[in-house]
């Protein structure tokens, strides 16, 4: 959506934490694992190798920035960022808020749960400015999570949360997967009944994938899924969190109403990011880009003033236009035709009107006045409606 007149050019602030203790076998996103010891060495060296490129994207390497732009969230993802004091947090926003000009309303901080966590450590986070904790559960049945590699037991997941909400954070949001080898209806209650306890404000239920490569892909192959009982698993979840009060968002996302993550709304409204840290990805200026995943090759291109790309694409009006239409397509509010002809110039109703009809003779795509959306029924298939939409 464009700013409204007169007001900030508002985009989102991600930050890429490339370590953990250990890596989790069905973990596609860049990271490694580091020793305790060695832990606090890397962190210096991976937020000076950072605090360097955010100078670079303030004097404008990725091209000039808009005088009244506003880094409204800041999203610190991993690898395992809550491995960072609160302290450190404290110092890395203030750090980067005197480099870019960061006024977040929303500052989400990725965690898995620490078996040793106090009152104290989630009091440290909301010091240094954390709103929201995204936590990693997977699953709250111990079998599943050793399955997973997770050598953290349910029942300590529960008092980690607990926890969090007593220090005070007005917003959990708590991540799942569903399509794990030796899930059953049971360990899916299991999970259900503990999320009724908790009433976390946000759920993420993602299906198992992208573990190509991965050890998980061995165990998948040995231990075959059911797709039909996987699909079954993810529609008692969301149909559990609609009765909670947690309605579907997004594909994969259910929030209380007015807790919706704003961050990652960012990337399904095609609005304006940028990422700071190896692999972190950006949006901005006509044009996609994502760091190199080399965690050296990024820090020392960062200190040698260019940062190694892994990937530069083009945004023509066209492909941003396509781009867009499909990313709205994923929110169960859909796409406001209006809103989209003022942002790209033309109404997608006078180039796709037969696709269009098509698709919603067959009960694939739905229009309430100038509203486009896919039923939330039919959710689970978006990619091949909107491949059909725009193919």
């Amino acid at each position: 959506m464009p700013p409204t007149p007169g007001s900030p050019f508002k985009a989102g602030l991600y930050v890429h934490f490339p370590f953990c203790r250990r890596k989790c076998p069905y973990c596609h996103f860049k990271s490694i694992p580091v020793d305790a010891h060695l832990l606090r060495s890397h962190v210096v060296a991976w937020r000076k190798a950072l605090l360097v490129e955010a100078e670079m994207l303030a004097a404008g390497v990725a091209g000039p920035l808009p005088l009244d732009l506003e880094f409204d969230t800041l999203y610190i993802g991993g690898g395992t960022p809550s491995l960072i004091t609160g302290e450190e947090l404290g110092d890395l926003r203030k750090d980067l808020a005197a480099r870019l000009p960061l006024r977040p309303v929303e500052f989400t901080l990725e965690a898995n749960p620490i078996a040793n966590a106090g009152p104290e450590t989630f009091r440290a986070w909301i010091r240094a400015g954390v709103t929201r904790l995204s936590v990693g559960v997977q699953s709250f049945d111990d079998d599943v999570l050793r399955t997973l590699g997770r050598d953290v037991p349910a029942g300590r997941i529960e008092e980690f949360l607990l926890l969090a909400r007593e220090a005070g954070f007005g917003s959990l949001a708590l991540d799942f997967m569903v399509g794990i080898p030796g899930e059953t209806p049971g360990s899916i209650d299991r999970t259900i009944e503990t999320v009724r306890r908790l009433v976390p404000d946000h759920v993420s239920v993602y299906f198992m994938e992208n573990i190509e490569g991965l050890p998980m892909e061995q165990v998948v192959r040995e231990n075959p899924v059911d797709e039909d009982e996987t699909v079954d698993a993810f529609d008692r979840m969301a149909a559990a969190l609609a009765a909670m009060g947690r309605p579907r968002y997004e594909i994969s996302n259910f929030a209380r109403p007015g807790r919706e993550c704003q961050h990652n709304l960012k990337y399904w409204r095609y609005e304006p990011f940028f990422g700071l840290g190896p692999s972190a990805a950006s949006h901005f200026g006509g044009k996609r880009w994502t760091n190199t995943r080399d965690i050296e090759a990024w820090r020392l291109g960062a200190l040698n003033g260019s940062i190694p790309l892994s990937e530069t694409v083009p945004l023509p009006p066209e492909t941003a236009a396509r781009e867009a239409l499909a990313a709205g397509l994923r929110l169960v509010g859909g796409l406001d035709l209006d809103v989209f002809a003022e942002r790209f110039g033309f109404d997608p109703m006078f180039f796709l009107r037969k696709r269009i009809d098509e698709l919603d003779g067959d009960g694939l795509i739905e229009r309430t006045g100038r509203v486009l959306r896919i039923p939330e029924t039919m959710l689970n298939v978006s990619n091949q409606i909107i491949a059909r939409l725009l193919d």
